[in-house]
Parts: structure tokens; sequence; C-alpha cells
């Protein structure tokens, strides 16, 4: 960088890390940064997956947080942080000319189009293309009710389960590391 980091930049650095003893050797290090390309291309195609079915069912602010939010925010996110690092992946795709660069450029443009086409019908018919289904759900009554309440419960304890071990984990490696250096 030829730049002075600005707060942001050293935010982003306090989160990643990079000399953290948790990232491995280099080549765990690169497997683990391609799992995490990986893990955003995944997370790129369902957030797209997911605003194409909102917009089936007529939905309007859903589809658009999903694209925004879910896609194309850990993008620009991924871009900015390259870009401040001096690396601009545009021209890394370019200069490639992958086929795979060109055929997830090409899926993501057709899953747009056919999200905004879907969410056009509702606006011109006036109708989703498919009713979504009315599910009445009191908490603690029925099947469904009963089920919300323990998704909710179990978030929860889901939650709580990874700050313990989460923790825990953080201890025991701090403990490792110190009998090793002493």
């Amino acid at each position: 960088m030829t730049r002075k980091p600005s707060r942001l930049d050293r935010a982003a650095e306090r989160i990643m890390d990079l000399d953290s003893p948790a990232y491995g050797d280099e080549r765990e290090r690169s497997v683990f940064m391609e799992s995490n390309a990986f893990g955003l291309t995944i997370g790129l195609y369902a957030g797209l997956v997911g605003a194409f079915i909102a917009a089936v069912f007529g939905l309007f602010l859903l589809p658009v947080t999903l694209l925004v939010l879910t896609t194309m925010l850990p993008s620009l996110a991924a871009l900015w942080y390259a870009k401040r690092r001096g690396v601009n992946p545009q021209k890394l795709a370019e200069n490639a000319g992958a086929r795979s660069t060109m055929l997830g450029i090409f899926v993501f443009g057709v899953g747009m189009v056919v999200t905004f086409a879907a969410m056009a019908y509702t606006v011109f018919a006036g109708q989703p293309l498919i009713s979504p289904p009315q599910f009445g759900v009191t908490p603690g009554e029925g099947f469904f009710g009963g089920m919300a309440q323990g998704a909710v419960v179990g978030g929860m304890i889901g939650g709580a389960g990874a700050i313990i071990g989460g923790v825990h984990g953080y201890r025991k490696a701090n403990r490792m590391r110190d009998v090793h250096e002493g």
C-alpha cells in the first residue's frame, strides 16, 4: 500500500489479523483463503437463488435486500480489500480470460435478469407468479408453533455453545502456546 492506512484499513487489518497463528503455515493459509473465496462464491449464488424465490412469490423489498446484502456487500468488501492492498481483481480476471470467470458473470447476470423479471411480472400483473402458502403460526400451538419456538430456543443455545466453545478453544490454545514457549 502506498497511501496512509485509513481507519477503515486499520479496522480491516484488526478483523483479518493476518499475523495470527490461526492461519497456519503457507499451505494451510492458502487453502484457508481458497475456502473463504469458495464460501463467498456459494454465498453469492445462495443470495441470488433466495432473491429469485422471494421475487417469484411477489415480494419486493426482500429480493432487493437479498441481492444487495447477501451478494453485493461481501463482493464489494472483497474488492475494496484487494484494491486497498494493490490488487485489482477485475484486471486479474480480464488478464486470465478464464472460462470460469465468464461463466460466473453470465450466471449472476442471468440470475439478476430473471429475478427482476419475476418482480416486474408482479408489478405489471398485480399478482405474484406463485402465491405464497399461508401459514397461521401461533407460538406454542400446533406443529409450526412448536417448531418456531424450538428453532428460536435452539438458535440461542447454539449461539451460546459457539461462544463457550470459542472461549474454551482460545484459552486452550493460549495454554498450549505458553507450555511450548515456557
